[in-house]
């Protein structure tokens, strides 16, 4: 087979070279320079159209008005503001054009007619009206280098094939411009379309698709004329090893020392050819090259054995991605699986993820979401199949699939594929767009999740009537309650509404009752309390008879309050009953709040404990003299007792001490003490005979009070 070097051509001191694609593009009745054709990067699909013009998504800044000769985009990726920019031949200048502001770079010799810019963003072509074709830094600081083309005609396209050299397109004609001016002309038989890529540039006619690119370094270092490089030493090799010449140890001799190199030389070959034959050399060399050594790692050529072999299975004409070895590195395997699937080449894109590893799961979906869409078998049948197809495949999103059936207007099978979907937080938000209320909140109940529960509930109450909301929850209990303890905090009328669908009478009395309480006004207070009494007056149980009576007293209290209000002049309103009696006591008012005690019928004990507690807070020890002349007390006398002494009475307080009947002697002892009444403490341990009462008493005491103390002891011992 002939050498690479046979498609070369050398421009200035570097090679280029224009490697065969396709044939037979397109039909031969379709006239191409009537169309507007764009060629996605990396090898991507070509697209053509008639001249139909979109308006910008993104308003950029307005630029002054005049005459637009061309225009090109750089992408955010190329730009120091990481924002996309424009630059606009505008009458006799250029202006970048973000989104803040259109600037004149202030350019001579325009107009420009065609703009382009370089893959790596560093410079920018410019052809003027005369013929002149200038290369610039893209910040318009420094001019690299010009070309003039003496042509009469201006070209149709000037775009850069790589990032060393310009290409100008005319009808059927192809010059090329590299460093230092070098050209090189192509012609062909129809009419040219450039589309660039990162690494070279993609010429398209409706014959053929070629690709134009400088010669990668390591490919020319092998098959450049009278190359003495070891990689090209170590291709030779393997040529003569094949026809069995002993040639073939001479060179391995020769270039022993640098043959790791060559080894891997040979390998990033491989993967810049295009030609089966090239590949299948190359890497044989370097098979046969790491063969010899006594340690090398494999991963390398591993690594872009496979790689070839994605490339050559791409590049197919059945598929048709011409990608280099480049464009693929830079596209990376991820994505390109995903180019095959927008092609629909599914068992391509299993067998690479298969090949390198990769999950398949997207395939799956994708492949089942084209099924729904194409397929026109019943969507019981089609079900089937994907399930069967899916359902022992890991990483299966059916939400996915079931999507595409409801976009398709494919309900019930949606809803079928959608039951196969086993996360929760998937199924609900589609379920919800479907309008399938009860199967998702169900399916957000099933799966326990608080949060998802709450996004349906909510989603629910914006979405539906109150009545059709509170059906949903009538069966559900959990719903409900989680509705309820939401609402308690944040809606209490939601809750008022919620407890009335239920015929929680009881309930909704309670929320009214809490209103009331926090009401400002008596008349408001008591309204809410009526409105509480209407909830539950049907009711002929225990507990809504005991309301009632509840709420009756409540409606007393308040109107009672308001009486003192208006009386006293100050404000007895959402006090309770307790606390009513407590300050009316306290305040002097003792016979209205023995009134008030006698209408409600409040217990003895508690009304013998809020008397106490008032009198004791006033310091009414006149009148609580005359309590204590009383036989009896319902809450004892030594509440009295304790509340007085605490109060800094001692001499009131021991008036109590012999009223505490159900006292022990030395519990009675000890009040006397507490009291400072130390002889009387003696004098109750000495009715009681208790002389070892006495002892500990006349150790806590002082010397003089110990002798009274012993005279009792010596008085209790003649006695025996």
């Amino acid at each position: 087979m002939s050498t690479p070097i046979v498609d070369w051509e050398k421009v200035g001191d570097r090679f280029y070279r224009k490697t065969k694609l396709y044939d037979a593009v397109f039909e031969q009745d379709i006239e191409l320079e009537n169309y507007v054709i764009a060629g996605a990067p990396y090898g991507g699909a070509v697209g053509g159209s008639w001249r139909i013009y979109f308006a910008r998504p993104k308003l950029l800044a307005s630029p002054p008005a005049g005459t637009v000769h061309s225009w090109t985009v750089i992408p955010p990726a190329n730009t120091l503001s990481r924002n996309v920019e424009i630059l606009l031949a505008l009458e006799q200048t250029i202006y970048v054009v973000d989104v803040s502001e259109a600037e004149d770079r202030v350019l001579p010799n325009g107009p420009f007619l065609h703009i382009s810019v370089s893959p790596n963003g560093r410079y920018a072509s410019l052809y003027t009206e005369d013929g002149m074709l200038w290369v610039i830094t893209s910040d318009f600081q420094n001019k690299v280098g010009e070309y003039e083309s003496k042509a009469k005609t201006p070209p149709k396209d000037v775009q850069w094939c790589g990032n060393d050299a310009v290409v100008l397109a005319w009808e059927d004609e192809v010059l090329l411009i590299g460093p230092n001016g070098a050209i090189l002309r192509y012609y062909f038989d129809g009419y040219v379309t450039l589309l660039p890529e990162v690494d070279g540039i993609r010429i398209l006619t409706n014959d053929v698709c070629e690709f134009l690119q400088k010669v990668p370094d390591e490919c020319e270092d092998i098959f450049k004329p009278g190359s003495k490089s070891p990689a090209a030493v170590l291709l030779d090799a393997v040529t003569q090893l094949e026809k069995s010449s002993p040639k073939a140890d001479d060179n391995i001799r020769l270039i022993h020392s640098s043959l790791p190199n060559a080894v891997a030389a040979c390998i990033k070959a491989a993967g810049q050819e295009f030609s089966l034959h090239w590949q299948k050399q190359l890497l044989s060399a370097a098979s046969f090259g790491k063969s010899i050594l006594d340690l090398y790692s494999s991963d390398d050529f591993v690594d872009m054995c496979e790689t070839i072999r994605i490339l050559n299975a791409a590049r197919d004409y059945r598929v048709g991605l011409p990608l280099s070895f480049d464009q693929y590195r830079r596209l990376t395997s991820g994505k390109l699986i995903q180019r095959l699937l927008n092609r629909h080449e599914y068992l391509l894109a299993i067998r690479i993820s298969d090949f390198l590893r990769l999950p398949k799961h997207k395939v799956y979906v994708h492949w089942a979401a084209q099924k729904v869409r194409n397929s026109s078998d019943n969507e019981d049948t089609i079900c089937q199949m994907i399930v069967a197809k899916l359902s022992n495949q890991p990483g299966i999103s059916f939400e996915a699939i079931a999507r595409a059936a409801y976009d398709e207007g494919r309900s019930s099978l949606a809803t079928q594929l959608l039951d196969r979907e086993s996360r929760a937080g998937k199924q609900v938000p589609l379920l919800l767009l479907m309008e399938e209320d009860g199967m998702a909140l169900n399916k957000a109940l099933e799966s326990g999740d608080t949060d998802l529960i709450f996004f349906v509930l909510l989603h629910l109450k914006r979405k539906l009537p109150l009545a059709s909301f509170f059906r949903l929850l009538a069966d559900r209990p959990v719903a409900t309650a989680l509705v309820e303890s939401s609402a308690r905090n944040q809606d209490t009328e939601l809750l008022k509404d919620l407890y009335y669908q239920d015929d929680r009478r009881l309930d909704g009395a309670n929320i009214l009752f809490s209103e009331s309480l926090n009401q400002t006004t008596p008349q408001t207070k008591v309204d809410k309390l009526k409105l509480a009494v209407n909830c539950v007056s049907d009711g002929k149980d225990s507990g809504s008879t005991l309301y009632l009576k509840s709420c009756a007293e409540a409606q007393a209290l308040i109107r009672v309050q308001s009486s003192i209000d208006q009386d006293l002049e100050v404000d007895y309103t959402g006090l309770s009953l307790n606390e009513t009696l407590l300050r009316l006591i306290q305040a002097g008012h003792t016979k209205r709040a023995f009134k008030i005690q006698s209408d409600f019928k409040v217990p003895e004990k508690t009304w013998w404990w809020l008397r106490l507690r008032g009198l004791v807070t006033k310091r009414d020890w006149g009148e609580l003299e005359e309590v204590g002349k009383q036989k009896k007390s319902p809450i004892g006398w030594e509440p009295f007792f304790n509340d007085i002494l605490g109060a800094g009475n001692p001499k009131l307080a021991s008036t109590f001490v012999a009223k505490c009947t159900g006292l022990t002697a030395r519990e009675r002892s000890e009040m006397w003490v507490k009291c400072g009444m130390v002889g009387r403490a003696g004098e109750e341990l000495s009715k009681a005979k208790d002389s070892s009462g006495l002892e500990e008493l006349k150790s806590k005491v002082s010397r003089e009070q110990g002798v009274e103390i012993e005279r009792m002891i010596a008085n209790l011992k003649l006695r025996r």
